[in-house]
């Protein structure tokens, strides 16, 4: 049996004569590490490779035969409904998680399909988009019909690829970035709820400035802010919320058992148990859970305790996993990167927290660098066109990992403007409610 096995090369590999000839001759050593067992490293690196270049290829392919679609949303003058309005909204378009089993994903490359909500300033006029799959209008509209019955919603060309993805341009130039998480996504924005004055009652809408900065663009300026969503069973955002809610509250996690630890622990207590009695004692009782004598809950803060509320409160609403994409791009005789970017920034930052968690760009992986030492130009300009891109496509894959968002937060961000306060003259709207014409006028 001993000579059968030391056949097999890596079984008999000579540690000794390794280190020898890695001493004198790296590349021989390489070899002889290939050839004594090192290659089954390739083969696994091999079909993971293929494994998921296949899933790529499927999923590519199946990805082309969808037809998706622009809605634009217009709503009247009149209308005064609140940000709760966009948070049904949003609860009601999570209602597209449709999960694929193994079979459509390997061999049909079905994935989740992600939607995306965007407010636009195309020349100075602004408007709210909608972009989903073409087999998805039905759920959008009925969605927003839901809670803006006298809306707008028409089917309009894709203002992304009506300007160039290629850079340098001769025509155009663009700035662009996405933003990031400054904490772990458990941890909630500052939400609508937080902008009404508690003594008045007043409500003052966070996205006032955003409307007013978006509507102060002129002829050939175009400013787009995306979110991607992507519908999801929030298992893993879940699965993160409660590892933080017991963190706060100070209640320490068990470190999860493998299946190698089980097997050790299970002789090695029957052994301690038969010792023990041998010796004259009894088996080891089964452990308890001991309760703290003052658990930590106890001695929390007041701006502690706010924390935790807000994050079971975040965990305990419906939400999507997204992507949050800024795009300003114009022609470069009316290019103004100091118009445009930082008071939009500005008017998100409204919704950050020291306490909690705060947007805020990207320039390292995905976002434009002004402090790029080498080859910053061109290395802009590629980041500039897969931006673009990514853009066009409205993918919840490329650039920055996704992150969770609750309905009230998206709500928040992305929502009908209330018309009472927000002044922009160049906001798209509706002159007037459209209703169906009495039942006595005669028709000839």
């Amino acid at each position: 049996m001993g000579e059968e096995f030391g056949t097999i090369p890596f079984l008999n590999f000579n540690i000794d004569a390794f280190l020898n000839i890695a001493g004198d001759d790296p590349l021989t050593a390489m070899l002889y590490l290939f050839l004594h067992g090192g290659w089954i490293i390739f083969v696994f690196v091999f079909f993971w490779a293929l494994k998921y270049g296949w899933l790529e290829y499927i999923q590519n392919k199946a990805n082309a035969k969808r037809e998706w679609i622009l809605l634009r949303i217009s709503i009247p003058k009149a209308s005064e409904q609140t940000c709760r309005a966009a948070e049904n909204l949003f609860a009601n378009l999570a209602g597209a998680h449709s999960p694929a089993g193994w079979t459509e994903t390997w061999l049909k490359g079905a994935t989740q399909a992600a939607l995306s909500v965007e407010i636009a300033s195309i020349d100075g006029e602004v408007g709210l988009y909608v972009h989903s799959l073409r087999g998805m209008r039905d759920l959008v509209e009925a969605s927003i019909y839901a809670q803006y019955p006298d809306a707008e919603i028409e089917e309009v060309e894709d203002f992304a690829k009506k300007v160039p993805a290629d850079y340098p341009d001769e025509k155009y130039d663009m700035w662009g970035t996405e933003m990031r998480t400054i904490m772990p996504d458990p941890f909630p924005i500052k939400t609508y709820l937080e902008f009404e004055d508690k003594i008045s009652g007043e409500f003052k809408d966070p996205l006032a400035a955003v409307f007013e900065i978006m509507s102060r663009l002129g002829k050939g300026e175009q400013a787009w802010f995306q979110i991607v969503i992507v519908p999801t069973d929030q298992r893993e955002a879940r699965g993160r919320a409660e590892k933080l809610v017991n963190k706060l509250k100070g209640i320490k996690e068990a470190p999860k058992k493998t299946w190698i630890d089980s097997l050790i622990e299970i002789p090695l207590g029957v052994v301690k148990d038969l010792v023990s009695v041998a010796m004259g004692g009894s088996a080891s009782p089964a452990k308890s859970d001991k309760k703290e004598e003052f658990p930590r809950m106890m001695a929390l803060s007041p701006g502690e305790k706010m924390v935790l509320e807000a994050v079971e409160r975040k965990t305990s609403k419906l939400g999507f996993m997204c992507k949050i994409r800024i795009v300003y791009v114009c022609k470069k005789e009316v290019f103004s990167k100091g118009k445009f970017v930082a008071p939009f920034i500005g008017a998100i930052k409204q919704i950050n927290t020291y306490n909690m968690q705060a947007l805020a760009p990207e320039s390292k992986r995905v976002g434009l660098k002004s402090d790029a030492w080498w080859f910053k130009e061109q290395r802009n300009a590629v980041r500039k066109g897969k931006l673009i891109r990514a853009y066009r496509s409205r993918s919840g894959s490329k650039g920055l990992k996704q992150f969770f968002l609750s309905v009230e937060e998206l709500a928040t961000l992305w929502h009908f403007p209330i018309l009472m306060q927000v002044k922009a003259p160049s906001l798209r709207r509706i002159e007037s409610k459209k209703s169906e014409p009495p039942s006595y006028i005669p028709f000839s």
